[in-house]
């Protein structure tokens, strides 16, 4: 018992510290966004999972909705080129290498994928994956949004964020309960 406590401790800690130490090498933009998402979805992850799994019926399908939206949400990022308008979020950002965005962005859906798994297998400690991707998909609602209001006009991904302040916050209070 101590030590599935410890492990379910210390393994979201290291996914939490390798994940920002990634986040950091990959590309700037992701330390405005991914940064501070997983140091909250860290503390999330303290305050419930960690100490209750939630009920993995209630979560897993809301979950799996907004996975698939990632999905598409990812597709028209790529489509309409935010690899190289990301350039215009702020001064001296650089584009994202076409194949980083990719491969980025496929492995990240992996994992999100495996700890739905977790998810339903009862695992604990991916819980911090899943965290992490309940407060992206309400975050890139809010950043997309913000970007097209400071580029005035479109920036990709735009559309496929509008379902993220609708399944965002039914994901997030499913992981609260």
């Amino acid at each position: 018992m101590i030590a599935a406590g410890i492990m379910n401790l210390i393994v979201p800690a290291v996914i939490a510290i390798i994940s920002i130490v990634i986040f950091f090498l990959v590309h700037p933009a992701q330390r405005l966004s991914f940064v501070p998402a997983m140091v909250v979805a860290f503390v999330c992850y303290l305050l419930t999972s960690y100490r209750e799994m939630p009920k993995a019926a209630r979560v897993l399908p809301v979950y799996l909705v907004a996975l698939a939206i990632q999905f598409l949400h990812f597709t028209e990022e790529y489509v309409y080129g935010f690899h190289f308008r990301v350039t215009e979020i702020m001064a001296g950002m650089p584009p994202f290498n076409i194949n980083v965005f990719v491969a980025f962005n496929m492995i990240a859906y992996c994992l999100f994928l495996l700890a739905g798994l977790g998810m339903y297998k009862g695992m604990k400690f991916p819980m911090i994956i899943v965290w992490f991707f309940a407060i992206i998909v309400l975050g890139n609602a809010i950043w997309h949004s913000l970007l097209t209001l400071k580029v005035g006009g479109y920036f990709p991904g735009l559309y496929t964020s509008f379902a993220g302040w609708i399944v965002g916050p039914i994901l997030l209070k499913r992981l609260w309960e």
